[in-house]
């Protein structure tokens, strides 16, 4: 047996055809790809708007706006958490951080001042 059978030959002809096309298919028209359409937000927009007409006074007051909102987020933020971690969380000063104030009884010293609380004044007529 030399070669293909004629039903062998049809089906390799068939399967050419088909890959053909389907390359043919993967080609782009100069329409494609559909995207759908851009979503923004309303602060880009107005910089979108704003920026049309590149002059260098809008240039500026852009640039300006950029670097105040990145000072703002990675500057001040983070160093307004980082501060207010450590002072309520970490500082080891006595009292730095009252949770339940500590109870006071004649006799005791408080420690801010030096003062001795002085005793109570006792009251026979009334009780308690």
């Amino acid at each position: 047996m030399t070669g293909y059978t004629p039903d062998e030959k049809l089906r390799l002809q068939q399967l050419r055809e088909l890959r053909r096309r389907w390359l043919k298919d993967q080609e782009l028209s100069p329409r494609e790809p559909v995207l759908p359409p851009q979503r923004m937000w309303p602060m880009e927009s107005f910089w979108n708007k704003f920026l049309q007409n590149q002059t260098p006074w809008k240039n500026m007051i852009y640039k300006t706006y950029r670097h105040t909102i990145f000072a703002f987020t990675h500057v001040l933020i983070p160093a307004w958490i980082i501060h207010y971690y450590l002072k309520y969380h970490v500082n080891t000063k006595p009292y730095a951080i009252v949770e339940t104030k500590p109870r006071i009884f004649p006799g005791d010293t408080i420690l801010e001042t030096g003062e001795v609380i002085p005793p109570m004044k006792a009251f026979p007529d009334q009780h308690h």
